[in-house]
């Protein structure tokens, strides 16, 4: 018999959540910046979820949503083939990532394919491959240094998630030593400062960070309290959440963050609310995020246990909880 809470550490499933999470808010908007760590990061999630073995009925929810994220870019698979092509091609970042063997790694053949069956000229061919060429030939010129800040990134994650406070810590360091101004590595030199202990170089940073948008206050927040998510600060994201939220109730990412910072801490009323919310705001503007929404939702609805039915001759009397 599988024994699953005990072959498992007790961070496990807030590690495959949270990872959950980063992929599902990423595949929102995938770009040259983002898509090594989105492809690392669903080998992650295939390996955690591989620990737990054949019997995953205590993941139920989070196999719902690893399903429903890997059908998105198996049906739309230029979100990830678009994005890689600004970061060099998949055929490099397979090489680099070795041995890349996710299904995730290999779209650029199914877009291959699907294009071959729909143009019939040769000519457009040609032009499809000067196009990547021209484009390859730009990233390559401007772009050289992407790949190192974007790995140097993907390190931070993950060395967040395992709660090693000082490595990430001396990563967001080394990486500023380039990138000293960079919006994204001084909200996680504050998020991982508050996580140490150190609320001064944390408010330094905070302050630095604020500077880069001007005019963005509930962009700079959700951000912050994506990052004090990831580390499982939950106090922290909800508190960020609800700033956002003051400078931007109609803002659907921000409703989004408070509903998953209410599923984090099991308040699944709370959690649903945000999210239909969310569903609302976003309309056509963001559907994908939507569509993040109604499935979350949906998870949230099979982990609500339903009221024993009363005795015969007993009044069934139901209490909602605020």
């Amino acid at each position: 018999m599988t024994q699953i809470t005990e072959a498992q550490p007790p961070n496990s499933l807030h590690a495959l959540r949270n990872a959950l999470e980063q992929a599902e808010r990423q595949v929102v908007r995938l770009d040259r910046t983002n898509i090594i760590t989105f492809l690392v990061g669903l080998d992650r999630i295939e390996e955690m979820f591989a620990q737990y073995g054949p019997d995953k009925s205590a993941l139920r929810s989070e196999e719902s949503r690893w399903e429903s994220l890997r059908q998105r870019i198996a049906t739309n698979p230029r979100l990830v083939v678009d994005a890689a092509a600004n970061a060099g091609g998949l055929t490099k970042l397979r090489s680099q990532h070795a041995p890349a063997l996710g299904p995730w790694w290999h779209l650029d053949s199914a877009v291959t394919q699907r294009r071959t069956q729909t143009l019939t000229r040769a000519g457009l061919i040609i032009g499809a491959i000067a196009v990547v060429a021209l484009v390859w030939w730009g990233f390559t010129t401007f772009f050289p240094t992407t790949n190192a800040v974007t790995d140097t990134t993907t390190t931070i994650e993950q060395l967040a998630t395992a709660q090693q406070w000082p490595a990430a810590l001396a990563a967001v360091a080394t990486a500023r030593q380039t990138q000293p101004d960079d919006a994204e590595l001084l909200v996680w030199e504050a998020v991982l400062n508050e996580q140490a202990g150190n609320a001064a170089q944390a408010q330094t940073s905070l302050t630095q960070a604020q500077q880069n948008f001007v005019g963005q206050p509930a962009v700079f927040w959700t951000l912050v309290g994506t990052r004090r998510q990831q580390v499982g600060n939950l106090d922290g994201a909800d508190q960020a959440g609800q700033q956002a939220l003051a400078d931007a109730p109609q803002d659907a990412q921000v409703t989004f963050l408070l509903g998953s910072v209410a599923e984090a801490r099991g308040n699944i009323v709370q959690a649903a609310d945000y999210f239909s919310q969310t569903i609302v705001l976003a309309g056509d503007a963001n559907p994908e995020l939507g569509v993040i929404a109604r499935v979350r939702m949906g998870n949230l609805s099979q982990r609500i246990e339903p009221l024993p039915n009363p005795a015969p001759g007993q009044t069934s009397t139901q209490t909602t909880t605020p």
